[in-house]
């Protein structure tokens, strides 16, 4: 959803690759997103399977088995969740001019529906275990070791045992090359393995497979935990089946195919900006964060197609930005001013404190007041009294602003 983004003094920023680092080795992030799998691995076989799904380079060089995923992007969560990553303070999105409003909207809807992108991490990869196959390249010892896909066979119900086969072989062959490099990291076996054998996983289909009842029960047991509604269930399965539509939709700019995510969303009955807004809050869990590319010499994550997607938004309907602006600068200035009343910053608290009457010239003086405030300029003075006493209704302001998030 479109909006503007209240002006203020630009903070440092930190590339994605540092910002993901610095979530990705924090400990506490980690130990609440392996408590987190530990209980759903326990409580779900389906999760517990899935977790040891085999992923490899170029699209997943975060680690070797989908778990690595999983962990990535949990941690992501409860670091947007708890304040220790703030979109904004990104470089990548902070460098978009204009586009301040739409990356705060996307850290508030995650902020605000926590408990759905907890089930959509944990549930939305759970159809990769049985889907998986493996293709290498002419020529590479994967090749030779019989890592060939067959034509159609991962679109193909029969294909399935070949699938199971192959993942099994993959498997094997993962365990007795890490077995003989003890001395490696996860991401550091996961790299060699594949210069080695150039072997890659596919999963093809693997967010629409998600509409089978298994599947969806899976949605319903993890949802409830969470104390999910059924509506949210709903669009949890919509989300999942096309959390990777935008990867390639959104390759690059591309406004008109944001009328197919309006269709979508009026299909299932979803208002069409907060399906969007949800949609690309999965975007940047799952591909810009919890997935790491792996380029020539280094891996990084990447959040181009998050980017586009944002801009194709806003190119498929300009016209709709001002009246969405002049909506949410309605609401911040609704917000702005209960703020005032709770700290004695309204009209008539500060006509009390000031002794003044009704008229232009309180009226001016209470423009200049809230201006300062704003935008953190020096005050208008009143005596040493009337001075200390504002600054400490400010100060009270600034408190109860900064306690949720702004």
């Amino acid at each position: 959803m479109w909006r503007t983004f209240a002006a203020h003094e630009r903070k440092p920023t930190e590339f994605l690759d540092d910002a993901l680092t610095r979530v990705e080795f924090d400990r506490s992030l980690r130990a609440r997103a392996d408590a987190t799998l530990v209980a759903e691995a326990a409580s779900e076989p389906l999760v517990a399977e899935a977790m040891r799904t085999p992923q490899t380079p170029p699209h997943h060089a975060e680690g070797p088995f989908l778990d690595d995923h999983l962990r990535l992007a949990l941690q992501t969560l409860y670091a947007v969740f708890d304040g220790a990553l703030r979109l904004v303070g990104i470089e990548e999105f902070a460098r978009l001019k204009g586009f301040g409003g739409e990356v705060e909207e996307i850290e508030e809807t995650i902020k605000e529906n926590a408990a759905l992108y907890e089930t959509f991490v944990l549930c939305h990869d759970v159809a990769k275990w049985p889907l998986v196959y493996f293709d290498a390249p002419e020529g590479s010892r994967g090749r030779s070791e019989g890592f060939v896909e067959a034509p159609r066979a991962h679109r193909d119900d029969a294909g399935s045992a070949e699938r199971a086969k192959a993942r099994s072989a993959f498997l094997k062959l993962y365990d007795a090359f890490v077995a003989q490099r003890k001395g490696l990291s996860r991401t550091e076996a996961q790299t060699e393995f594949y210069l080695t054998y150039g072997i890659e996983a596919h999963y093809a289909g693997h967010g629409r497979a998600f509409h089978a009842p298994a599947y969806r029960a899976l949605l319903e047991r993890v949802a409830s935990r969470r104390s999910l509604p059924p509506r949210d269930i709903d669009l949890l399965e919509t989300l999942i089946a096309h959390h990777l539509d935008p990867l390639d939709d959104f390759a690059s700019p591309n406004p008109s195919v944001v009328l197919r995510y309006h269709a979508i969303a009026a299909k299932h009955g979803y208002d069409a900006d907060d399906f969007i807004d949800l949609l690309q809050g999965c975007l940047f869990l799952d591909t810009v964060c919890g997935s790491r590319r792996q380029t020539v010499g280094a891996t990084q994550h990447e959040a181009d197609s998050l980017v586009n997607f944002l801009r194709s938004e806003h190119d498929f309907a300009p016209w709709r930005r001002a009246e969405k602006e002049r909506y949410r600068e309605e609401l911040r200035k609704r917000e702005r001013n209960a703020g005032f009343r709770a700290v004695g910053l309204d009209g008539v608290a500060l006509m009390n404190l000031l002794g003044m009457d009704p008229g232009p010239a309180f009226g001016e003086t209470l423009r200049h007041i809230h201006e300062a405030v704003v935008a953190g300029e020096p005050l208008p003075r009143f005596g040493k009294k009337i001075d200390a006493e504002l600054e400490k209704r400010i100060a009270g302001y600034f408190g109860q602003t900064f306690q949720k998030g702004d």
